[in-house]
């Protein structure tokens, strides 16, 4: 059995997995046993280990009434070992099972996937995660979960092991004892009980885990696995100084860490780095200073200057994930003068309200407000809402990140979309009198008719243009036409699919400032 105590020794709830039970027989009868597991009070794990044998068998240490002669009282554990895997049997009359103690799910938030035999949650990113898995003969643990419960309720850990190997023609021993600190265990010989053996040999004892102290990042799995990178805050792109995003390394105003880096410390980025969150919208929303992770995690960002995205350093240690924070890093760009926006200095430092400065950000607060607005007055759309599967175009248009003919396209697309095609071509007919079907033209004889200065025609055909002369279409010599009209200058795509937003969102100003005061026809 030199062999099976060396497992015990070296490998027992050493690894990734901990088993909570296992059963150790064999088909053929040669080997029988089995690990089991329990938690128990620090104050008794000395005496505890002063014993070789299992203190918890299955299906013991439930609740239970309990009388001393007059005396009659209720108790949650009739054991002090509380077991981590409860044995269910019902004397014969059903079959028995296993079942995880409630209160390990519970504290871990996990969830029972029955089908796939296993427990999961899922981390600060979304990621799914297999806590616990099973089978009807064994179960597991991952061991950062199991440690920060250990933690959270102050106990420790024993694992018992029971195994038995039937032998024939074999020399009996003396029986042996050990007790250690960690390992107790006693080996001893006798008569097999398994018909064609002569001798078993069995080994009986336990092995001790202590819980780690009761703290935030011990009783957390997720904290125990927590990383923080370093991230540029001084300096420029040849020589910069570096520092940790781990929040309780960084100064605050109440005195923390006196001459460290301040929590509210600026970190810049490429605008590049919102890309990840605007191509998965089912995932993310990027909104007017913040990113959310749907379910998961939320950051504060400034996302108002149009040369660089800006996140305090304490915030992306705080809010994102280790995972996150290491694809952030690789857009870091080091400060070299650079500043955040003044509407995020207004709302995250002097805590004021500021409109957003960005023309993608402040177009669609402008435009989300027309549209509540314009319903409340008329009673009908003027740019009917977007289906529920085009909902991402207006959720995800944004100033482009880099000047790329892709981005740009997309964008295009996405404007159109929600202004050009959303117009609200049967309210319209019924409003004016000219006999015309196409939207943009029913839309500017509408406007003109109600003292609207703004070119529309010339604007929105424009638009069209470019998305039917090159985004939708192969590009040609019109296309060139459509997007010189629309201002591009030099290939310069960033500059004008701001300037197409800023023009944008001025028309809705202009055609609310006169259409919404009093309803018109």
């Amino acid at each position: 059995m030199d062999d099976f105590l060396g497992f015990v020794e070296k490998e027992l709830g050493e690894s990734t997995w901990v088993p909570l039970y296992k059963n150790l027989d064999k088909d053929d009868g040669s080997e029988d046993g089995s690990l089991y597991s329990c938690l128990v009070d620090p104050l008794e794990t000395e005496t505890v280990m002063k014993n070789h044998g299992w203190d918890l068998w299955l299906g013991r240490g439930g609740p239970s009434i309990v009388t001393s002669g007059s005396d009659i009282w209720y108790e949650l554990n009739c054991s002090s070992f509380l077991p981590l895997v409860i044995y269910r049997e019902f004397h014969g009359t059903r079959e028995s099972y296993f079942e995880v103690l409630q209160e390990l799910v519970l504290y871990l938030n996990l969830f029972h996937d029955s089908k796939n035999k296993k427990y999961v949650v899922d981390d600060e990113n979304g990621t799914e995660i297999e806590v616990i898995k099973y089978s009807d003969s064994f179960f597991s643990i991952r061991k950062s979960f199991l440690s920060a419960f250990m933690s959270a309720r102050q106990c420790n850990l024993l694992l018992f092991f029971e195994k038995t190997r039937h032998k024939n023609n074999i020399a009996r021993h003396p029986d042996e004892f050990f007790y250690g600190n960690r390992i107790s265990y006693t080996r001893y010989w006798d008569t097999s009980y398994v018909k064609g053996f002569e001798t078993f040999i069995r080994v009986c004892g336990k092995k001790l885990f202590h819980c780690m102290e009761r703290n935030e990042e011990n009783t957390s799995p997720f904290k125990l696995n927590q990383g923080y990178e370093d991230f540029m805050i001084d300096g420029d792109a040849h020589d910069h100084i570096l520092h940790s995003c781990d929040p309780s390394l960084l100064a605050n105003y109440f005195g923390k860490n006196p001459g460290k880096p301040h929590y509210l410390t600026p970190v810049y980025f490429k605008r590049g780095v919102l890309q990840k969150y605007y191509n998965s919208s089912t995932e993310y929303e990027v909104r007017d200073s913040s990113i959310y992770k749907r379910g998961f995690w939320r950051v504060r960002i400034d996302n108002n200057s149009p040369d660089h995205v800006c996140v305090f350093l304490g915030d992306l240690g705080r809010d994102i994930p280790h995972l996150e924070q290491i694809y952030w890093k690789s857009f870091n760009i080091a400060p070299e003068g650079r500043k955040m926006s003044k509407t995020y200095f207004r709302r995250s430092m002097l805590g004021e309200f500021a409109n957003a400065e960005g023309p993608d950000l402040k177009f669609k607060f402008i435009f989300e407000k027309f549209q509540e607005r314009w319903y409340q007055v008329h009673n009908w759309y003027l740019f009917l809402p977007l289906a529920e599967g085009d909902k991402h175009c207006f959720q995800t248009l944004h100033s482009l990140t880099k000047n790329e003919q892709s981005e740009f396209d997309s964008q295009i697309l996405s404007l159109v979309k929600i202004t050009i095609d959303s117009i609200n071509v049967k309210e319209l007919k019924q409003r004016i009198s000219i006999d015309e079907n196409g939207s943009i033209k029913l839309l500017s004889s509408y406007l003109k008719e109600n003292g609207i200065s703004f070119d529309i025609a010339v604007f929105l055909g424009g638009l069209q243009d470019v998305r039917s002369t090159g985004v939708a279409h192969r590009r040609g010599s019109k296309y060139e036409k459509a997007i010189e009209k629309l201002g591009v200058v030099d290939g310069n795509l960033k500059g004008a699919f701001d300037n197409i937003l800023s023009k944008m969102t001025n028309f809705i100003i202009e055609v609310g400032d006169i259409l919404l005061v009093a309803p018109k026809r």
